[in-house]
Order: structure tokens, then C-alpha cells, then sequence
């Protein structure tokens, strides 16, 4: 461990608390949960099968979605679940910034880092499918980690965009009711875990990310309506890019507060720093911070350039093929969907995202059927979705089809596929990496 960066937290938190948190990077012991996603299952029905397959199962302290598990399972217990959509391998105070952010049903939010996607399938999951998300990111190969979540978890009110938080801001000046921007960081809070890099960690790469991270949250502040809730988490634990940056942004927008929120399951603090920490050591998670924002009055801006694009969704007429083919295939009526076509796919999307201005280059997350040289079929995503709600065309595997099924090589076309409870969709697996 560096000596400047003992010394730091020796001074920030004092002598026995920086020593029990120097322990818990040693030894690097860390809850192990998951996020129950409830729009595909319920948190009662994933504890039964995950104590059924051997583990130790109770509920996480800092999210109602969350469980945590204990133990050895028998083989495929998690690969099921996640591989169904049914979970997502989260730690726990990520969960808790998106219990402190509390998006709700029919709201407008956006995750402006959004990759691979944990806190904005979360926060779709929060919002119920409907209303809008803008989930952006600037990574090309995370952004494909971001659709694959997407997809699996059955996610359809998203928006996606490779875009910079100033562009946006330019776009959607404050049209927002909730923002989450999780920031690139110094990330000492991964320290606990075999990733973290201690031998980065220097006083000078502290400011350097905060000066980035300040300029970020001005365009998340921008993007911001009145009286919305901004949340600002990183996983760092110093005061320079928590307090530091949040200090900033009160000093430049006097229309900035900060919001203080009572959440379930809030850790402990320490001393007179601002906003939420997770200390592994007293939370057994990965370290973590978070602070919620509001705005309490508009701004005036002189540079705005609105989105004007609109959806071409699919009106009743247009959409009664792809209809038909769900209907006459699978035995499913859907009604009162949105549907639009973009790049060969059938897309479903939530009425609020159907009336939503468009930036100039997006893309969505639920594919539901595939077009292809004037053939419908379904695409993976939708068959994942349809198996539990259709009532013909479902083959049920045997357990000793599902090593077969998992490496791609069973040969079951145009057929959903199940094992008990967990739908398994094609057999035709896509790749996304």
C-alpha cells in the first residue's frame, strides 16, 4: 500500500478507522449478491429456487431487490436465473444508489454512464417499464455489455446513446426528473476486489478526475428539471472527488442543494463527510459514495439545441402483421403495445418513449421480432419475453439438453424454449462479444 495513500485516509478518518479499512483491502471479503430483477420474477420465488439448490439465502439490508447468497450451488443454479433475466450479479451499494435516486413509474431519467448497465436496469426496473430512460455511455464495447442486460432483463422504455453529458445537456436542457451520473473515478472502492489498482493511486490523479467529474456534473445539473433529483456516486471514498466536486457545483449554481433523503438500509458515517459512503469495512461491500442533488429553481441558458426527431411507431394498421405472426405462431395477443422499426428489427417501446423527441443517432432496447428480406421472426430478446406468455410452440429441455443448449449447439428452430420455470428463449443463441 502506497504511503501517501495511507497517510490520506489516515488524516481524512483518523487512525482506527483508516486501519480497519486498510484491513478490509487485505482482505478483500465482500458480500456476494444479486439483484432480483421484478419485471421477469418475484424475490420470493429466486430465494425458494436458490435454497433449494444448496445456498444460504437472505435479504440484502440495502435494497429491496436485492438478496444475498452464501455457499456452493449446485451446477447452473446462478447460469439459469441470470441467463432468464431473472438477476443481475450486483453489489449492493450500487443497488442503494438507485434506492436513493427512487426513480418512479412514468418519469423521465437518464443514467449518463450507463455501461455495462447495472444502475439502469435497475432504475428501468424501479420505473416499471414505462415512462423514459436515456441510457448513455461512450464505450463501444461496454455499450454492448449495456444491450445484452437490456435484452436479457426485458427492458423496452430505453432509449440508448453514445453521446457526451454536454451534448445531451445541449439536447435536454432540464427535461429530466431524475439523473444518475456515475463517473470514471480514482476507484479506491474497488480496492476490496482483485480488480482494484492500487499502485495508481496518487494525490495528483485525485484532482485530475475531479476536475473531470465537476464538468460532467454541470451538464447533469443542466439536464436537470426543477425541483428533479440528481444523484452523484462514484466509487471512490475520498474528499476530493465526493465532497470536493459537490462543494463545486453549490458554489457555481446557487440553485443546487442538497437533498437530504432517508434511505432503508443507509450504512453508518463516518465523521463530517458529505453525502453517503459504503467503508468495506463496515459494510462488507465494495467502498461506494453517493450524494442526492435537487434543483430548486430554472436556469437560463442562451445555447440550447433541442431534440426534434420523432418516433415513426407503428400505428394499429402497420402493426397488425407482426401481431398476427405472434398470434399465429405462439398463440399470443398483445394489446395496446407501441411498436417501431429500426435496422431490420421490430422494436417494442413504452408509450412515453413513442412520443419522445429523438437525438440524431440512438438506438433501442427490446428487439422484438427480426425482418428480414420480408420475413418476421422472433428476435432472441422477444423469445426470452414471449416463452412465459405463449401457449403453443414451447418445448420444455431436459436437464441433460441444458449443457447442450448453453454451448449453442441444439437444434430447435423458431421453437421457445423452457426449463421449469426459467425461460431459455432460442436455441439460437446470439453473440454479442
Amino acid at each position: 500500500m502506497k504511503t501517501a495513500f495511507a497517510d490520506y485516509f489516515r488524516g481524512l478518518i483518523g487512525e482506527v478507522e483508516a486501519e480497519q479499512f486498510f484491513s478490509s483491502i487485505d482482505e478483500k471479503e465482500k458480500r456476494r449478491a444479486l439483484r432480483v430483477n421484478t419485471l421477469k420474477t418475484s424475490k420470493a420465488d429466486l430465494k425458494k429456487w436458490l435454497k433449494s439448490q444448496g445456498y444460504k439465502v437472505s435479504d440484502s439490508p440495502f435494497s429491496p431487490d436485492g438478496v444475498e447468497i452464501e455457499g456452493k450451488g449446485e451446477p447452473l443454479s446462478l447460469k439459469l436465473p441470470y441467463h432468464a433475466g431473472f438477476t443481475y450479479p450486483q453489489d449492493p451499494s450500487s443497488m442503494f444508489a438507485v434506492e436513493l435516486l427512487d426513480p418512479q413509474p412514468g418519469e423521465t431519467c437518464i443514467d449518463l454512464t450507463a455501461a455495462p448497465g447495472g444502475k439502469a436496469t435497475h432504475i428501468a426496473q424501479k420505473m416499471e417499464n414505462t415512462g423514459v430512460l436515456i441510457a448513455n455511455d461512450h464505450d463501444l464495447k461496454r455499450l454492448k455489455a449495456l444491450h445484452y442486460n437490456l435484452e436479457r432483463l426485458g427492458i423496452w422504455n430505453t432509449l440508448v446513446t453514445r453521446m457526451t453529458p454536454y451534448k445531451l445537456s445541449l439536447n435536454y436542457t432540464e427535461v429530466f426528473d431524475r439523473v444518475l451520473l456515475d463517473p470514471s473515478c480514482s476507484g479506491e472502492g474497488l480496492l476490496v476486489t482483485y480488480d482494484g489498482k492500487p499502485k495508481h493511486w496518487s494525490p495528483k490523479s485525485l484532482k485530475r478526475y475531479a476536475t473531470e467529474q465537476f464538468g460532467l456534473l454541470c451538464s447533469a445539473f443542466r439536464l436537470l428539471k426543477p425541483g428533479g433529483r440528481l444523484v452523484y456516486s462514484t466509487c471512490t471514498l475520498n474528499a476530493v472527488e465526493d465532497d470536493g466536486v459537490v462543494e463545486k457545483l453549490l458554489a457555481k449554481f446557487p440553485e443546487a442543494k442538497i437533498e437530504k433523503v432517508k434511505v432503508d438500509g443507509e450504512p453508518e458515517q463516518i465523521g463530517d463527510l458529505k453525502g453517503i459512503r459504503f467503508w468495506p469495512h463496515k459494510t462488507q461491500t465494495k467502498g461506494f459514495f453517493c450524494i442526492a442533488i435537487t434543483k430548486t429553481a430554472s436556469l437560463e441558458f442562451e445555447d440550447e439545441e433541442p431534440a426534434s426527431g420523432k418516433f415513426v411507431w407503428l400505428n394499429k394498421r402497420k402493426a397488425i402483421p407482426h401481431l398476427k405472426y405472434l398470434k399465429k405462431h405462439f398463440d399470443v395477443e398483445l394489446e395496446d403495445v407501441y411498436l417501431t422499426q429500426k435496422e431490420g428489427n421490430i422494436f417494442r417501446i413504452s408509450a412515453e418513449l413513442a412520443r419522445f423527441p429523438l437525438p440524431t443517432r440512438y438506438s433501442l432496447s427490446f428487439p422484438l421480432l427480426k425482418r428480414d428480406k420480408g420475413e418476421t421472426s422472433l428476435a432472441h430478446a422477444g423469445a426470452l419475453w414471449l416463452v412465459g406468455l405463449a401457449k403453443k410452440n414451447v418445448g420444455e429441455l431436459k436437464e441433460e439438453e441444458l449443457e447442450e443448449f448453453f454451448e449453442g449447439k441444439l437444434k430447435k428452430d423458431e421453437v421457445l424454449l423452457k426449463y421449469e420455470d426459467f425461460p431459455l428463449g432460442l436455441a439460437n443463441l446470439p453473440k454479442y462479444f
